[in-house]
């Protein structure tokens, strides 16, 4: 039997949840963070409106599982892209570069657990800055932007992409 990573229980009722916004086409709300888990991992739900997702990134510090909850999700990972609705997910190891977005019209909700923890911080260190900002600070946070958001499969009109650049 191993120790646990949690330094007590944790309760959160749905309703408990804070949003914040801290890149377009992102809601983010903590569930699990870090200083919960001991930097053992850290759990967060995203709210990912349509046409939105970030560029292609690397977690050099982190292994990522992304759970879809509503909506449908496009991934890619190295050469290969996925695309899962309500109960597929996605697992990506440290050091891969990967991304996801909602081609979609309709809003697609997940939720992302990082091992270990800490990137979850990015998120509250984004919140006012300019989105020229986002690879320094990401950086910071063991994650390198590494290319251009997912581009849309053949059929979808052009939709604008968010790309960090001055606010």
């Amino acid at each position: 039997m191993t120790a646990s990573s949690l330094a007590a229980h944790i309760f959160s009722a749905a309703e408990s949840r804070e949003w914040f916004k801290p890149l377009p086409g992102e809601h983010i709300a903590m569930r699990v963070e870090t200083r919960h888990t001991g930097g053992a991992f850290s759990l967060t739900e995203i709210i990912v409106e349509p046409q939105s997702g970030p560029p292609l990134h690397i977690h050099t510090d982190a292994d990522e599982v992304l759970y879809v909850l509503e909506g449908t999700v496009d991934f890619i990972a190295g050469d290969e892209q996925f695309r899962t609705g309500a109960g597929g997910f996605a697992a990506i190891p440290r050091g891969m570069p990967h991304a996801f977005r909602n081609f979609e019209a309709q809003p697609a909700r997940m939720l992302v657990m990082l091992t270990p923890g800490g990137f979850e911080q990015f998120m509250p260190a984004m919140r006012g800055r300019a989105l020229s900002e986002v690879p320094m600070l990401a950086r910071q946070f063991g994650m390198e932007i590494v290319g251009p958001p997912i581009a849309a499969p053949a059929g979808t009109p052009p939709q604008e992409a968010m790309v960090p650049q001055e606010a």
